[in-house]
């Protein structure tokens, strides 16, 4: 089995990756900056406004840029790949284990994604990639760092923010931290990850970004919330 796609070798030397929410990012006040190959809204101008903003009311941040990796594999030989590239941790249905600079979320028995940070990609597709090619059986391993776009909703607020989006649970008593959960989010299928108290994940499909992004702008204007760049998080 060859992983060599894992790589982003194939990409042009000085192309520069842009997310789908640029343009809108863009349109209101974002300072874009060229990070490990991705154009990435930084900041609005703003920053204390912006911490502020996380701190007492809610923003939203495009993370579309984080690597994105799903593992295809029978239950027995997943369940192995998973220990052996996170160092030994174990996968329940619904929850998703933060190791070894990422999140490994269990997606079906057969099926994991993992999220990594650009800076952790490289190091993240050879430790998955080494673990597949272990596996005494057939693995599939896919990037959808492109296919799927993903936005951070954070703040006092996010819970609320998200109830204007879509009906997925995310009570502390229901949905603690690291919860996992596929769903309808603004009328549209995606996944939601709970990454602290006050932090949700959304991905949904990367055609759907720039949707994804008016929807929850509206609705965190009406919040008193607003965009936030990645290093307000």
């Amino acid at each position: 089995m060859s992983l060599a796609f894992l790589t982003p070798d194939a990409v042009g030397e000085g192309a520069v990756a842009r997310s789908p929410m640029e343009r809108l990012a863009r349109a209101a006040g974002a300072r874009m900056q060229l990070r490990e190959g991705w154009n990435t809204a930084i900041d609005y101008g703003a920053g204390e406004r912006e911490r502020a903003l996380l701190a007492e009311r809610v923003g939203f941040a495009d993370r579309s840029h984080l690597l994105k990796l799903e593992v295809q594999a029978d239950r027995a030989a997943l369940a192995g790949i998973v220990a052996a590239a996170s160092g030994g941790h174990a996968l329940e249905p619904g929850t998703a284990v933060r190791a070894h600079d990422a999140w490994w979320c269990p997606m079906t028995p057969t099926r994991v994604l993992v999220l990594g940070e650009p800076e952790h990609a490289a190091h993240l597709r050879a430790a998955v990639a080494r673990a597949s090619e272990a596996a005494l059986a057939t693995v599939t391993v896919a990037d959808l760092t492109s296919g799927l776009a993903a936005l951070t909703l954070g703040g006092p607020g996010a819970r609320e923010l998200l109830a204007r989006l879509c009906a997925i649970d995310v009570r502390p008593a229901v949905a603690p931290v690291g919860a996992f959960r596929p769903g309808s989010i603004a009328r549209t299928p995606g996944y939601l990850l709970r990454e602290g108290d006050d932090r949700l994940l959304v991905l949904v499909g990367w055609a759907l970004g720039h949707y994804l992004w008016t929807v929850v702008a509206d609705a965190a204007e009406h919040l008193g919330g607003g965009p936030v760049g990645v290093d307000a998080l």
